[in-house]
């Protein structure tokens, strides 16, 4: 299975008067994620299922996604992928979903980072920056999960390799 790991778009900042769950992507999150968006579609990625935190900026992250790629199934919006994702919620979902072929997770740090270096076994957490898009080849034997590096899109630019 491939997963993709996206961290939601830059969203407005917090403040008293606004609950974090509805903080929304600024102007130039949005417009920057659609370009990732785009550089994402040119690399294959092609999901047959898209999951997101209940979150108003994951959502809207979830959503350009979905609209750049044409991707013609449901945006699945999940409790799973509220901030405190971990591990345990990760293997739920990806039982839940064995036939998947491309699953892609849109939700927050440092969530997705602590995920994505348990499942590359870095030692430590993979930091992703606002937008960004982590590409992964995953192996689920048994109870043993481990991922293989595709590529990364952070600050608008792809990589091949991790650093």
């Amino acid at each position: 299975m491939k997963l993709c790991l996206v961290r939601h778009g830059e969203a407005v900042e917090r403040t008293p008067l606004l609950n974090d769950s509805w903080r929304y992507l600024t102007c130039a999150g949005r417009e920057s994620f659609r370009k990732i968006s785009v550089k994402a579609g040119k690399q294959g990625l092609a999901p047959d299922r898209i999951l997101t935190s209940p979150l108003v900026r994951a959502v809207q992250t979830a959503e350009i996604l979905a609209q750049v790629l044409t991707y013609d199934g449901p945006v699945e919006v999940t409790e799973e992928l509220s901030p405190g994702f971990d591990l345990a919620g990760f293997r739920r979902i990806v039982g839940q979903r064995v036939d998947c072929r491309e699953l892609v997770l849109v939700g927050h740090e440092p969530d997705l980072g602590i995920l994505a270096g348990h499942l590359l076994g870095t030692g430590g957490a993979v930091p992703l920056k606002k937008g960004a898009v982590l590409s992964l080849r995953l192996y689920v034997q048994g109870q043993e999960i481990s991922a293989m590096f595709r590529w990364l899109i952070s600050n608008n630019k792809v990589r091949k390799e991790l650093r």
